[in-house]
């Protein structure tokens, strides 16, 4: 009698845990949420993915730089999903200096694979921001 109760206790223990592990809940996968970084040609470029964000497919932009930094990344990055399709920005806002940041802004895309393209930058044709 004690091992059935045992069995059922741990049959009871195992339902839960797999059931937390395939709920997923609201929240992206951490990895989503890790920002992406290209340190090229003395500039570093580091991209973080807004998921929380709802009308718009955004990422938060820190730019560190040895010297004042000023871009306006609407003109110079595009989105890409993972069939291929490009997505212009709607809209960039930040701020330049030594420590440049801002927020780019994409069409809401459903893909659950996409690269953000910026090119252009100190010399360096396109860095490649994966997803």
């Amino acid at each position: 009698m004690r091992i059935f109760g045992i069995i059922i206790a741990l049959s009871i223990l195992a339902a839960v845990a797999i059931s937390g592990c395939l709920s997923g809940g609201d929240k992206p996968p951490a990895d989503l949420l890790e920002p992406r970084v290209n340190s090229e040609a003395d500039v570093t470029i580091s991209v973080t993915y807004l998921p929380d964000i709802t009308d718009a497919t955004a990422f938060e932009i820190k730019v560190t730089a040895h010297k004042d930094y000023d871009d306006n990344f609407k003109d110079n990055s595009y989105l890409r999903d993972s069939s291929g399709k490009i997505y212009q920005p709607l809209s960039y806002e930040g701020a330049g200096g030594h420590h440049a940041s801002g927020t780019l802004r994409f069409p809401k895309i459903e893909s659950k694979s996409f690269e953000l393209v910026i090119k252009d930058v100190a010399g360096v044709n396109e860095r490649v921001f994966k997803w």
